[in-house]
């Protein structure tokens, strides 16, 4: 794939999902001004989904902000971007393709022999930054976010489970709330509900699962995670609902009011 290919495939995506073929002319006229070509009107199509192509630009602008591509965020102005880094093998090729509401840009960086590592791995996205950012300070172009079409629709969703967000669960899950609002094209928002949240009563003292003889004073609920067993500790390996009982309260260790006393 050629710079020219790669640069016009994400204006695609930038274009709300419509594919512009690239040119580097718009008309040519001779001495007397008369048009001989003229290609101010090129090929157009839609490519894929508005609503697809705005996904797309959402989670590119997770790069960015937050990703691989943070060295192409800009420093001097407020500009939403959104965009990917690649490399080849032995990082002989590295890119980064990217793009604002305005425009559309794609850095390479390699060797023409191919046969040689690069010891900078940032230098492509530094130079994507320092020109697209001169861009649009220079033009004074108005700060603006993507245009979000109406084929987005958003919905609150369980991050543990991917499924619809239950009250009064992923909302207090030992650790923190695990709902998030998410965009989903119309028609594809889960239908299913969290199944991985589970409320059960704990012993404080040991934070196992209480039983008959826990004090009530030392008995909680907490919204633990649910899951098939784990081979190896995760993240989520604490959050885990315990799988035994109480062991320091029993019927032999339970404090209970005494019997009344009986003389001999």
């Amino acid at each position: 794939v050629t710079n020219l290919e790669l640069t016009a495939a994400y204006a695609a995506i930038a274009n709300s999902g419509t594919y512009h073929e690239p040119t580097l002319y718009t008309k040519i006229v001779d001495q007397s001004g008369n048009v001989i070509i003229d290609k101010t009107k090129g090929k157009s199509e839609q490519v894929m989904k508005e609503s697809t192509a705005w996904l797309l630009t959402s989670a590119m602008k997770d790069v960015i902000t937050s990703g691989t591509g943070r060295r192409c965020r800009f420093t001097s102005i407020n500009m939403p971007a959104a965009g990917k880094s690649g490399t080849s093998s032995k990082y002989r090729d590295t890119w980064f393709s990217g793009y604002t509401p305005y425009y559309t840009g794609t850095i390479w960086s390699g060797y023409d022999n191919n046969n040689l590592s690069q010891t900078d791995k940032d230098y492509h996205k530094n130079v994507w930054r320092e020109i697209m950012e001169r861009i649009h300070i220079e033009k004074s172009l108005e700060t603006k976010d993507f245009t979000r079409p109406d084929s987005i629709i958003t919905a609150s969703i369980c991050t543990k489970s991917g499924k619809l967000a239950v009250d009064g669960l992923c909302n207090e899950a030992l650790g923190g709330s695990t709902v998030k609002t998410e965009y989903f094209a119309k028609g594809t928002i889960p239908t299913d509900k969290c199944d991985v949240h589970k409320k059960v009563k704990v012993c404080k003292e040991t934070n196992l699962l209480a039983n008959d003889f826990c004090p009530e004073t030392e008995v909680e609920e907490v919204v633990f995670i649910e899951k098939g067993e784990e081979t190896s500790s995760t993240t989520d390996t604490k959050y885990l609902i315990p799988t035994k009982e109480c062991t320091v309260h029993n019927e032999y260790n339970t404090n209970t009011e005494p019997e009344d006393e009986v003389k001999p």
